[in-house]
């Protein structure tokens, strides 16, 4: 992973520099200083344009990577102290212009244009910022490029992480739910505690290894429903009246895991009837060609618990579907007589 995000990197740069290096090629050859005798054939200019190029770039390679990078560090993650930066970034530019100045006198004026240089000049201030300025080019061009690409870089990790915490946030409160559960009939030394436990063991090896994925089967997102369904119908008898429409006809697409499950936690926690006496929920599961996924949950609103409908769930919930589903989600919510409803519509993969 870290060779290949480098190897994207170095391809970047490689880029960049070739660009940069057309553009100081449209730049140098209409204002090439001819030699004495004044005669050069056009590919003489070419030539001559390239060699002049190659012979700067370790000035403009040190200016660009000495100091840089540290400024890019410091801005978009806080890494280092500004005296740090500022130091290497002068330093970068003093052995860049030094660089500079001796391609020049050394190699460039000589036996590029066949010049004798005035050596009184190498250390003209004028000179040295005229040099100066021509290595900025490249250090804004690098620059703007790559605190482009680290912001975005923050940016994904930032979402990542985000991502990460909600789903953390939401795997334990399920397992939580479903021990609960258990445990209540463990206390009631109901037989149907074994069968119980059996299904809890399919939902922790889903919690455990699926949920690490950013995609799964819908099938196995559905299946570890039907378990968290199977445990609460034990637990609850028939006080548990439950409705299941389910029409999953495109098994084959994907889903990002443990995204359900705050809606079928939130029916069963406040899905309790104080008039009735019983948990009324009523659920629609349609999974259609092209993508199409569409979840509806119906459940009845305690009144004991009916300002914490929706809660925490729905909000993480909500924030995951942002995120991950920024323009393919419909989350709807909303009361209707004694009723609350939870409608999610998702185009997958």
């Amino acid at each position: 992973m870290h060779f290949c995000i480098m190897r994207r990197y170095l391809n970047r740069d490689i880029i960049l520099w070739l660009i940069y290096s057309v553009y100081l090629l449209i730049l140098i050859l209409p204002n090439m200083i001819l030699p004495e005798n004044g005669v050069l054939h056009w590919y003489d200019k070419l030539l001559r344009a390239c060699t002049i190029i190659l012979f700067l770039y370790p000035a403009k390679l040190m200016a660009v990577y000495l100091g840089v990078p540290s400024l890019i560090r410091k801005v978009v993650y806080n890494q280092g102290s500004w005296i740090v930066v500022f130091g290497k970034l002068l330093l970068s530019i003093v052995i860049g212009v030094v660089l500079y100045r001796m391609a020049l006198y050394l190699y460039i004026y000589p036996y590029i244009y066949e010049r004798s240089p005035d050596d009184g000049q190498f250390f003209a201030i004028g000179r040295f910022l005229s040099n100066f300025a021509d290595l900025t080019v490249p250090m804004l061009l690098f620059g703007a490029i790559w605190m482009y690409d680290e912001r975005l870089k923050a940016d994904q990790e930032k979402t990542v992480l985000e991502l990460q915490f909600l789903k953390n946030q939401t795997s334990p409160h399920f397992l939580f739910n479903a021990l609960n559960s258990i445990f209540a009939l463990v206390r009631k030394n109901d037989e149907q505690a074994a069968p119980a436990i059996m299904k809890l063991s399919g939902i922790l090896r889903y919690l455990l290894y699926e949920t690490t994925s950013p995609r799964i089967a819908i099938q196995k997102e559905l299946d570890v429903i039907h378990q968290y369904i199977d445990i609460q119908k034990l637990r609850f008898g028939s006080t548990l009246q439950l409705i299941i429409h389910e029409n999953n006809h495109a098994s084959q697409y994907m889903i990002s895991p443990g995204l359900l499950l705050p809606l079928i936690e939130n029916a069963f926690k406040f899905g309790f009837s104080d008039e009735l006496n019983v948990i009324y929920i009523d659920m629609k599961i349609d999974v259609m060609e092209h993508g199409q996924f569409s979840f509806e949950i119906k459940n009845h609103i305690s009144e004991s618990n009916h300002t914490e409908v929706g809660g925490l769930g729905l909000k993480n919930l909500s924030r995951r579907l942002q995120l991950e589903y920024p323009e393919d989600h419909q989350l709807l919510t909303k009361e209707e007589n004694g009723y609350f409803i939870a409608q999610l519509h998702l185009r997958l993969q």
